[in-house]
C-alpha cells in the first residue's frame, strides 16, 4: 500500500511536497480506517477551486497510468510556471514487512527518464535514459533500448512475466494493475460504460449483493428486456443494457434514463467492488458529484469497513466529509495555492483538533487552511 510520496516541480507543486498516508497518534476510527495502526486506508483532498486538489490525485495516479500504458506524456506533468526542467515523483509502498521506494525523474530538456526502485534499501531496478538494469538476486538483466516514454518498471515487468522470482515486485504490480482512476467520471457516467461492461463480463449478481449490503432501494438486471410492475421495456434482440428497478416500486428503467445520481453510483460500483475484493487503489476526482451527501458518506464508510488491503483517494467539495465519523484528521488534506510557491498540503491533524470537535464547522469557520476566500483582498 502507498504510505508516502513526494512530488517536485510536478503540475502545481513546485517545491518538494510530501503526501503522507501514515497514521498519526489519533485513535478515532482506528479499527476501520487504518491498517495495523500504521497505514491509512485513503485520504480526502479538499480546498478551493484551482488550488491543486486534482493535481495531488494526478500525482498518485501517475504511476498507475504509466504502468497500464494509458498514453501519459511526461512533459505534460512538469510545472508550467517553473524554470526547473526536472520533475520528480517519489513513491513509498509497504507490502507486509517490505518497504518499496520508487523514484521517477524526468528531464524535459533532454527528454530523458531516470528510475530507481529499492526494496528494503536494496536497489533492484535502475534506469538512466535508455539504459535500464534489473537485479533480482544474482540475476542481472540490462536493457539498452528502453523507450523514452515508457517506464522501465513496466517493460521489465512484462518481459519477466510480472516478476515471478520477486514476490514483492509482483505484489506491487498486481496492486497497480488493480487500481482505477476515475477522472471526470460524472461526464461519462450517463452512458453507463463501466457497469454495462462489467455486467456483460460478470453478470449482475455481485452488483445486487452490494446494493443489498448498502441498503439501496434498487436492484439491476442486464439484458435486452426487463419487466416489472406491469410494464415491459424492450430495447431490441441485438442490444443489451443495464436496467434499474426500484424494490419498492419495480418499474424497469434503462440506465441512460435513470437519474444522474444513480448513473454515477452505478458506474462507480464495479471499480469499488474490485478494490474491496482485491488489493489496489481507487482514485476519484470530484467524488460526490450528483450523489446525495448521505450516499457519499455511506460509500466511504462502506469501503473503510470492508476493504482489507486497498486504499481510496478522493477530492471533493462536500464539506460533510470533513467529519470524524467519515475520515480521521490525518486523512483530511487541505490544499492551498500559494502563488509563486505553488500548491501546498496540510493535514488537519497538524492543527491537533480534539476527536470530539466538529471538523466541518471548524473548517467552515476558517480555523484551518483550505477555505475559499471570495471577499476583496
Amino acid at each position: 500500500m502507498l504510505t508516502k510520496m513526494y512530488v517536485t516541480n510536478f503540475l502545481s507543486f513546485i517545491n518538494r511536497t510530501e503526501l503522507d498516508f501514515t497514521a498519526s497518534k489519533y485513535t478515532i476510527l482506528g479499527n476501520t480506517n487504518v491498517y495495523d495502526y500504521k497505514t491509512l486506508k485513503g485520504a480526502l483532498f479538499i480546498g478551493p477551486n484551482a488550488s491543486g486538489k486534482s493535481n495531488a490525485l494526478r500525482s498518485i495516479a501517475f504511476i498507475i497510468k504509466m504502468i497500464k500504458g494509458e498514453g501519459v506524456a511526461f512533459g505534460n506533468y512538469r510545472c508550467m510556471f517553473s524554470n526547473n526542467p526536472v520533475s520528480t515523483v517519489e513513491y513509498e509502498f509497504k507490502f507486509e514487512d517490505k518497504k518499496v521506494i520508487y523514484e521517477i525523474e524526468y528531464n524535459v530538456q533532454s527528454n530523458s527518464i531516470a528510475e530507481n526502485l529499492k526494496i528494503n534499501d536494496v536497489t533492484v531496478l535502475n534506469r538512466q535514459g535508455n539504459v535500464g538494469e534489473l537485479r533480482i538476486g544474482s540475476n542481472v538483466t540490462v536493457d539498452e533500448q528502453v523507450d523514452s516514454e515508457t517506464l522501465f518498471l513496466r517493460t521489465a515487468s512484462f518481459n519477466t512475466g510480472r516478476f515471478p522470482q520477486e514476490p514483492t515486485l509482483r505484489k506491487l504490480m498486481d496492486f497497480l494493475q488493480n487500481s482505477y482512476v476515475i477522472d471526470g467520471y460524472h461526464l461519462g457516467a450517463p452512458f453507463g460504460k463501466t457497469i454495462n461492461r462489467y455486467a456483460e463480463e460478470f453478470g449482475v449478481d455481485k452488483i445486487n449483493q452490494y446494493l443489498e449490503l448498502f441498503g439501496y432501494d434498487f436492484s439491476v438486471e442486464y439484458g435486452s428486456e426487463c419487466e416489472g410492475a406491469g410494464l415491459k421495456v424492450v430495447i431490441g434482440e441485438d442490444k443489451k443494457a443495464v436496467f434499474f428497478k426500484r424494490k419498492s416500486f419495480p418499474i424497469p428503467n434503462i440506465i441512460i434514463n435513470e437519474s444522474q445520481g444513480n448513473q454515477v453510483f452505478a458506474d462507480l460500483l464495479p471499480n469499488l467492488i474490485s478494490i474491496i475484493e482485491k488489493p489496489g487503489m481507487l482514485i476519484i476526482d470530484e467524488f460526490g458529484n450528483s450523489l446525495h451527501n448521505k450516499l457519499a458518506e455511506k460509500i466511504i464508510k462502506f469501503f473503510m469497513e470492508n476493504a482489507r488491503n486497498s486504499q481510496i483517494f478522493i477530492t471533493s467539495h462536500d464539506t460533510n466529509l470533513i467529519s470524524n465519523s467519515v475520515f480521521r484528521p490525518d486523512q483530511i488534506n487541505l490544499i492551498n495555492f500559494k502563488g509563486k510557491n505553488g500548491s501546498q498540503v496540510e493535514r488537519v491533524s497538524q492543527y491537533k483538533p480534539r476527536e470530539a470537535q466538529n471538523l466541518e464547522k471548524m473548517y467552515l469557520g476558517g480555523m484551518f487552511e483550505g477555505l475559499p476566500i471570495y471577499e476583496k483582498i
